[in-house]
């Protein structure tokens, strides 16, 4: 009976208006078998209901699955639509419950960077490598252009000794001592350093080149030596060389105790007078009288007159002090000859003939070398082996 004023709820059997009230009995629909009873076998007990232990709450039971809505608007009258709307997150697994832990990023950061090393030392080497071969390439090229200014300035140095002896051959040919000497003078030593062509550009070179190099350097030194023993003997022989006068042709040996030992000095007189001691002060060596060669023993002379420089003032030297050379014997002929006016001409034409034949010989070696060096700059070998 409700309560005044309220209404009498129907019975929960009656459906409401417009429904059908289910059957009582599942009845299977036609075609279909009736799902039997949880019927235990014979021996086994049947599962109890999940009833739930004292102070406990059954767990509900799982919701029905949502009836998926009615098409709405303009999908219902879109015949193309098929009666569904575009679900975005159609095909996304759904959440299973609990977030899900990304895996770990670390490792592709560090693959990455150890990758961008790797190629940024191989880029580095390569520009490395570009950038040292093209410092050796320059190297090479100012180590050659440097050697090759050494040769040329050898060679501007032997073209010159070549035209300063030729004009003093001349000058002597024609009698001009002076002038010979005053062409001989112009050159001046100029000895050759190679310290500044060392490098390993030239183990890089053909042996044979760096060989003619060398040759080149020592064949110049030498030749400097050469002009200036000829330079000498020129500038103290020149009056013989010109014959305008004669050299000596007997000698003496004078005995000088200052420099410990004898000289050799041009014989021009004996003197067979007693020397006046003291000596007058208008005293005239050419006055005394002179040993006859024919009648006299020179060798027991009271004194010589003799020049101790080609060309130069006579002087008196006691006969005790200076010995007459007599013009005989092996050793004389090797050392005088018997033609002593000869020997100073002799000499002339042996040192000349020594330096004529460098300087013929540098210029083979010049060019050699020069030819080798335009090789090298053609196509330097910048590993610094041969």
């Amino acid at each position: 009976m409700p309560a005044p004023g309220e209404v009498k709820q129907p019975a929960a059997d009656i459906p409401a208006p417009g429904e059908v009230k289910p059957p009582v009995a599942d009845i299977p629909a036609p075609g279909e078998v009736s799902k039997p009873a949880d019927i235990p076998a014979p021996g086994e007990v049947s599962k109890p209901a999940d009833i739930p232990a004292p102070g406990e709450v059954a767990a509900p039971a799982a919701a029905a699955p949502a009836p998926e809505p009615e098409p709405q608007g303009d999908i219902a009258e879109d015949p193309f639509s098929g009666g569904v709307s575009f679900d975005p997150n159609a095909g996304i697994i759904d959440d299973v419950g609990g977030e899900i832990k990304p895996k770990g990023g670390v490792g592709l950061p560090i693959f990455a960077a150890v990758i961008g090393i790797v190629v940024g030392m191989g880029l580095g080497w390569m520009a490395h490598k570009a950038n040292d071969g093209g410092m050796r390439f320059d190297a090479a090229i100012a180590k050659a252009k440097t050697i090759e200014e050494k040769i040329n300035e050898i060679e501007k140095t032997r073209a010159l000794i070549a035209l300063k002896i030729g004009d003093a051959e001349e000058a002597l040919t024609a009698k001009k001592g002076d002038d010979a000497v005053a062409a001989l003078d112009e050159l001046e030593p100029t000895f050759i350093e190679l310290g500044d062509i060392f490098g390993w550009q030239m183990a890089a070179m053909d042996p044979a080149v760096v060989k003619k190099i060398f040759d080149l350097a020592e064949a110049n030194n030498s030749m400097q030596i050469d002009v200036g023993i000829l330079k000498g003997w020129v500038t103290q022989y020149k009056d013989v060389l010109t014959e305008r006068i004669s050299g000596p042709s007997s000698y003496v040996v004078i005995a000088n105790p200052q420099a410990g030992g004898s000289v050799l000095a041009e014989y021009v007189a004996a003197i067979c007078e007693d020397i006046p001691d003291p000596r007058p002060e208008d005293f005239k060596p050419d006055s005394l009288k002179k040993c006859d060669k024919e009648k006299d023993d020179i060798l027991k002379a009271k004194a010589y007159l003799v020049r101790t420089e080609i060309g130069g003032e006579t002087r008196l030297v006691p006969g005790g002090q200076a010995f007459y050379l007599t013009p005989t014997g092996a050793m004389y002929n090797y050392a005088i000859g018997q033609s002593p006016n000869a020997n100073a001409k002799g000499y002339f034409d042996l040192r000349m003939g020594k330096l004529k034949g460098e300087l013929d010989a540098m210029v083979k070696l010049k060019d050699g070398a020069l030819e080798g060096v335009a090789n090298y700059t053609k196509n330097p070998n910048l590993d610094g082996g041969g």
